[in-house]
């Protein structure tokens, strides 16, 4: 009897692949080879590489899209310290795999998402779906009289997770948490509406 894939499993060492490679250093062999898959499987599952990676961003993204929701929702506090919390989090994992990895939509869209439409596109889309969580958390913020109002909740998501993804590309060359830290007390100090 013959072994039978799951697709899932291939998505998550696409992630991984992808994550810490780049698409463009990634051939299918090298996929093969982590997946444990023949090519004539993979082929059943996967148009090309680019439907492959496509699958994967969309895979990755709506699961993040749920953690990101599911950790806002559940950590104690106010709307502020939930956020604060929650970019606290995403430095703690990139220190623990040594600033080497980052996030995959970052990745991408750093990398093709100017000549890659498809993939861009993809990437954009689970970004932007991303921050609309963020952004009624901020509002609740807003609404508490914790965060500033001048700028609407989704402008002040953007500005927090565009910075945050900014600041990965730095700490991959640095390998140091500094400007993690700095970013955080800058970006928080900012939104903070002054009593």
């Amino acid at each position: 009897m013959g072994y039978k894939y799951n697709k899932e499993d291939i998505l998550n060492v696409g992630f991984d692949v992808f994550r810490r490679n780049g698409y463009h250093s990634v051939g299918i062999n090298q996929i093969l080879k982590e997946s444990n898959i023949s090519k004539g499987s993979f082929y059943n599952y996967f148009e090309s590489k680019e439907d492959f990676a496509l699958q994967v961003i969309n895979h990755y993204g709506i699961s993040n899209c749920k953690w990101i929701q599911s950790f806002l929702e559940e950590f104690q506090g106010s709307a502020l310290e939930k956020l604060k919390a929650f970019y606290n989090t995403l430095m703690d994992m990139n220190e623990k795999d040594d600033y080497s990895g980052g996030c995959l939509i970052n990745n991408i869209s750093m990398e093709v998402g100017r000549n890659n439409d498809i993939l861009g596109f993809e990437a954009n889309d689970h970004f932007t779906h991303w921050l609309q969580v963020l952004a009624k958390f901020v509002a609740q913020g807003q609404k508490d009289g914790e965060i500033k109002t001048v700028y609407s909740p989704l402008e002040i998501a953007e500005y927090l997770h565009a910075g945050f993804y900014g600041v990965l590309s730095r700490t991959k060359v640095t390998r140091n948490r500094i400007y993690m830290n700095t970013w955080f007390k800058m970006s928080f100090d900012f939104i903070k509406k002054l009593s």
